[in-house]
């Protein structure tokens, strides 16, 4: 991770976001770019583009002095606007570097929705061919200690544990495989435990700390939200969609309400960011 992109309208929650920016910035040495999004028309009857722009620069030289000094040597903090739409503009500027995050609040167009994604951060989600942090209104980042792993057979779920180690690594976190044996058959479940089996031995090729949490009765989403609250400074991982979800849907069910509900940031990556080409069968076999 070098750099890291930051949507940013200056509500509380785009703060928030700013604040992993800084969290994150500050474990791997990497430059923020906080990018705000004028529409093409004004959003503010009483303000011009231009008179809006010279508004913004002048909020973005006052945050700028307020953090500059939160920011590692050599790290640095660049305060761009553009003019369109907010989701195409931040995906332009993620492409236009190497080891890209974004990371975004999760909050709707009017800041309030707290159990629903803003069209913003689902059509982010949906076009970013990077990881993307995201963290919900109230949430307040701290450092990694414990890397939440949900687990079942159509979630992309093994195609995670490169990036797992590589965060466990960087934050000497202890990962944790959660899963549940809830809604599979007998079929299912062997194909599970064949997963289940495979995360652990890659985690232990790596000499990584897990632990392994089974559920029986609850469903996966509400089991991981369960299990945030019960360990210190959680992330979550997870995919953006499975293999089987249409494309007509932006991401995946189980996606959309583990960002939408989970009580720690969430780390959303798309399908096989990293491919695994080592000891890993991608088969289950």
């Amino acid at each position: 991770m070098k750099h890291i992109i930051v949507p940013y309208d200056f509500s509380e929650e785009a703060y928030n976001g700013l604040s992993l920016a800084l969290l994150l910035a500050n474990q791997y040495t990497a430059d923020i770019h906080i990018v705000y999004v004028q529409r093409r028309q004004p959003d503010f009857a009483h303000l011009s583009l231009e008179a809006e722009r010279e508004l913004v620069e002048k909020e973005f030289n006052t945050l700028h002095a307020k953090i500059a000094s939160a920011l590692p040597h050599p790290a640095t903090i660049e305060c761009t606007i553009e003019r369109g739409k907010i989701y195409q503009e931040i995906i332009t500027k993620a492409k236009s570097y190497q080891e890209t995050v974004i990371v975004t609040s999760t909050h709707g167009a009017s800041g309030f929705e707290e159990f629903f994604l803003g069209s913003n951060t689902l059509k982010i989600l949906a076009a970013s061919e990077t990881p993307v942090y995201t963290i919900r209104h109230g949430i307040h980042p701290t450092a990694i200690k414990n890397l939440i792993f949900p687990l079942d057979t159509s979630f992309e779920s093994r195609q995670k544990a490169p990036t797992a180690v590589q965060v466990a690594k960087q934050w000497n976190a202890t990962i944790h495989l959660v899963t549940t044996s809830n809604g599979y058959d007998e079929g299912e479940l062997r194909k599970l435990n064949v997963y289940l089996a495979q995360c652990e031995d890659y985690f232990r090729e790596h000499n990584l700390n897990y632990t392994t949490f089974r559920g029986e009765k609850e469903e996966l989403v509400a089991l991981t939200n369960q299990y945030v609250q019960r360990i210190e400074d959680p992330l979550v991982l997870i995919t953006m969609r499975d293999k089987s979800t249409p494309h007509i849907f932006m991401i995946g069910e189980k996606s959309q309400r583990l960002i939408s509900t989970s009580t720690a940031p969430v780390l959303v990556l798309p399908p096989t960011v990293i491919p695994i080409t080592d000891s890993f069968r991608t088969s289950g076999n």
